[in-house]
Parts: C-alpha cells; sequence; structure tokens
C-alpha cells in the first residue's frame, strides 16, 4: 500500500499554538538574479536571497493582525517540515457566507 501522502494530520504552529488550520501553502523562491555579460552565448543566472511565504485558511475569525510576529512551523502528515524562524502577519482576511463557516486566512513572510 502506498504512503498517506494527505495534508489530514498536518499541523501548523505559530507564536506557539498549534492552529486548527483547514489548509496550507508554503512556497520558498529563489528570486533570479541576471549575471550575463557582454560575452555570454545565452542569459546566465544565479539565484539570490530566497524568498518565503505561507498562506493557511483556519476556520472562525482570527485574532491575528498584520504586523504580529512569531516562530512558525509545519509539520506536514508525511515527515516533512517547514519554518519561518521568524515570521510576521503580512495579510489577515476575514470572510463568511450564508449557511458556512466562518474562516481566516493568514499569510506569513520572514521578519527582519
Amino acid at each position: 500500500m502506498a504512503e498517506n501522502d494527505g495534508a489530514n494530520g498536518s499541523t501548523l504552529t505559530w507564536a506557539g499554538t498549534t492552529q486548527a488550520v483547514t489548509s496550507i501553502s508554503f512556497t520558498e523562491a529563489g528570486n533570479e538574479v541576471d549575471v550575463t555579460h557582454m560575452g555570454s552565448s545565452t542569459h546566465v543566472y544565479v539565484i539570490g536571497i530566497p524568498d518565503s511565504e505561507c498562506t493557511c485558511e483556519l476556520v472562525g475569525a482570527s485574532t491575528a493582525a498584520v504586523g504580529d510576529a512569531g516562530a512558525l512551523a509545519i509539520a506536514w502528515n508525511d515527515t516533512g517540515t517547514d519554518a519561518i524562524a521568524a515570521a510576521i502577519v503580512t495579510n489577515v482576511e476575514v470572510s463568511g457566507a450564508l449557511d458556512g463557516a466562518i474562516t481566516s486566512s493568514l499569510t506569513f513572510k520572514p521578519a527582519g
């Protein structure tokens, strides 16, 4: 039987509290730096400083506010992990609909 790579059982902990999340997205992208010079036969790139971002959705209105900071850790169900040692909340969106749950969407980025 194949390993269960479903997200059920994955956790997101922020500022010391495990959140009741319904979805998690973690992105880490390397910014490309063009180092092409006049003698190059094609464009040449190196990777600059990586840019991390985590977005999660949770049930209920969040008490987090833009600018709040804390350590963020994700423990994926398949034993993988992701983290931002010092994360800052950059976006908070709360929504709800008739006969639906109130949900909050939070975005985190590294803090300086």
